[in-house]
């Protein structure tokens, strides 16, 4: 009788482990299958959802086009290719560069274009494609934007000592004015045309910017100067955010970041936007 309840539990034992383990094994497939779906919901959905801030030319920004405002921009084409190889419709959600990456974590939009970098921070909280840009780009950094005026005044950091200084929030820029501008007073300013008005105002002596949004700016505005104050920028190129844990949509963004930079369309895409830039501050 010992013999046989002995049994009777070892029996109980192993159906129990047993079925941890499948049940193991089911919550690990279903995680997997969670962690994997990102792209089919899109697909299913049948279109991408880009955050962006659009007031980044030539990356993205605002142009009348048959008489209706349109975001355009190098991002924004890229942003059309991948949705193309998806088979999807594009939509495009503007906002300030600082909630981006909040809006992207809540769901709101899928992925983030718009010339972000991946630093290390960054990457704790969200995933990123490789970086992408023009093959022969070498002009890649931060830039100090001041007035022209004071061009001979402020010529390095130590000369910005106790000067105001304008960065986006939220941006990279934010963590270069801390790390290397420690010396300035900084503002806050969400939209790069803010921090043009006010460098040209005399609310701030310089502003911090990408180098080809600063010669932009530079072509448009000739009261405007880019200095030559070194500035370091550890992270290289700009990659696109997408929620952490979403690696098919990354795998799938990558592909096409791929494609467009092994076929040269990249730099194509590239050039033709800093031309119609170009051609705008022309008129």
């Amino acid at each position: 009788m010992k013999n046989l309840f002995k049994t009777f539990v070892s029996c109980l034992l192993i159906l129990s482990l047993f079925g941890c383990s499948a049940s193991n094994s089911a919550n690990t497939n279903q995680q997997t299958t969670q962690e994997d779906n990102s792209l089919a919901k899109i697909k299913e959905k049948g279109e991408l959802i880009i955050g962006t801030s659009a007031d980044y030319a030539p990356r993205e920004f605002h142009m009348v086009i048959d008489g209706k405002d349109t975001i355009v921009g190098y991002d924004i084409d890229i942003a059309k290719e991948i949705a193309k190889d998806m088979g999807v419709e594009l939509k495009i959600q503007d906002m300030s560069f600082d909630g981006l990456l909040t809006a992207l974590n809540a769901g709101n939009v899928d992925m983030v274009i718009a010339g972000m970098v991946a630093t290390e921070e960054r990457k704790n909280a969200v995933d990123f494609s490789i970086s992408y840009g023009k093959s022969t780009d070498n002009e890649e950094g931060q830039k100090l934007v001041i007035r022209k005026e004071d061009k001979d005044i402020y010529t390095s950091i130590e000369s910005l000592t106790d000067k105001k200084l304008g960065v986006q929030k939220g941006g990279l820029q934010e963590e270069i004015a801390k790390s290397q501008l420690s010396n300035t007073k900084v503002t806050y300013l969400s939209k790069i045309p803010n921090m043009i008005m006010d460098l040209q105002m005399n609310k701030v002596d310089a502003i911090i910017l990408a180098a080809d949004v600063a010669q932009n700016y530079a072509n448009e505005n000739d009261k405007i100067y880019i200095t030559d104050i070194p500035l370091v920028q550890e992270e290289e190129g700009t990659a696109i955010a997408i929620k952490k844990g979403d690696k098919s949509l990354v795998n799938q963004t990558n592909s096409t970041l791929k494609r467009l930079m092994d076929d040269g369309l990249m730099d194509k895409i590239i050039e033709d936007n800093i031309k119609l830039v170009e051609d705008l501050n022309k008129n």
